[in-house]
């Protein structure tokens, strides 16, 4: 499992639960299947998804049992958009280990992909409660469209900070916003609590991917298990880069740059000192605190103090990790 949140002692420990059953969620016949999927999850990742699954279902009638399931089910979707965005990006790594495609093959990624998808839709059909699934429904249908969204976009200089948000709100913070929906549905929580939870976990996305859009620009790759300038490379224009094309004095190479389809190694190294050069990076995290703060203030209303102060800690370490 990856790192650890500061969170109450009983999620923590369920999440180690968690760990067991992802493991044993991708049992197969195939030999390769159950390989590849293996691969896939012992590379390991924060589990962020599942943790949000727990800590909002700690809003109702708190049972692991019922919440296994949910929480299993939204790691393993994850997984599947991650393997899935690696075909398509021909990346190499992923979390510092080979990806599916580079190991084993792309027709092989693609099958693993839909494998734990699949997975995934049998372990949320375990619940009696329709709402579960059509919880569910629209979530996968919006992480698709964010995919192709990203796709049509790439390298494109005429795309808006618009554009880019309704982007990230369909490939990352819908699947969070359904992580808490599904936690304080299975809980039995009251509908106006389930809403709650829900904005609270879309806000909690956009700033998440936010921040991570920062540390593609600045992090270290020995922390966030990827390269830095990954995003420009493949043609996402990410908010650091809107905000450096704004404000800084050689915004036409930048522009230039990002555009360019076969940009190399050193015109990426160029375009990221461009970058670091302006405020961009300040403005872009003060947006992902922002977009914390509304998180906030979605739940502040909930009457149960461990839930709230669990929310408040995930929060601060969306938008502190690797500091």
């Amino acid at each position: 499992m990856g790192s650890l949140y500061p969170i109450s002692n009983r999620i923590r420990k369920d999440l180690k639960k968690i760990e067991e059953y992802l493991k044993e969620s991708v049992a197969s016949d195939s030999f390769l299947l159950n390989e590849t999927s293996l691969e896939t999850l012992r590379a390991g990742g924060k589990r962020l998804r599942p943790a949000l699954v727990l800590i909002s279902g700690s809003i109702g009638a708190y049972d692991i049992d019922k919440l296994i399931p949910a929480a299993v089910s939204v790691e393993l979707i994850h997984t599947a958009t991650l393997v899935h965005d690696d075909v398509l990006d021909g990346a190499s790594l992923r979390r510092g280990f080979p990806t599916i495609n580079t190991s084993h093959g792309r027709s092989a990624a693609i099958s693993t992909g839909d494998f734990i998808f699949g997975k995934a839709l049998a372990y949320l059909a375990k619940y009696d409660d329709p709402r579960v699934m059509e919880a569910m429904v629209p979530t996968t249908l919006a992480l698709s469209v964010g995919e192709i969204q990203q796709i049509k976009t790439a390298y494109s200089i005429n795309q808006t900070i618009d554009d880019y948000l309704t982007k990230i709100k369909n490939k990352t913070a819908s699947l969070f916003s359904t992580c808490c929906k599904l936690g304080s549905l299975v809980s039995g929580a009251k509908e106006e609590e389930i809403e709650m939870l829900g904005l609270y976990g879309e806000n909690l996305g956009m700033a998440f991917q936010v921040y991570d859009d920062v540390l593609d620009v600045s992090g270290k790759e020995s922390s966030t298990g990827k390269s830095i300038g990954t995003d420009l490379r493949d043609g996402t224009l990410t908010l650091p880069v809107f905000f450096a094309m704004d404000e800084s004095s050689q915004r036409d190479r930048l522009r230039k740059l990002v555009g360019n389809k076969n940009i190399s190694y050193e015109e990426a190294k160029e375009a990221l000192e461009i970058i670091n050069d302006t405020e961009a990076l300040e403005r872009t995290k003060n947006f992902a605190r922002l977009c914390v703060e509304k998180s906030i203030e979605a739940v502040k209303n909930i009457n149960n103090k461990e839930l709230f102060n669990d929310l408040e800690k995930i929060g601060k370490f969306v938008i502190d990790r690797y500091n």
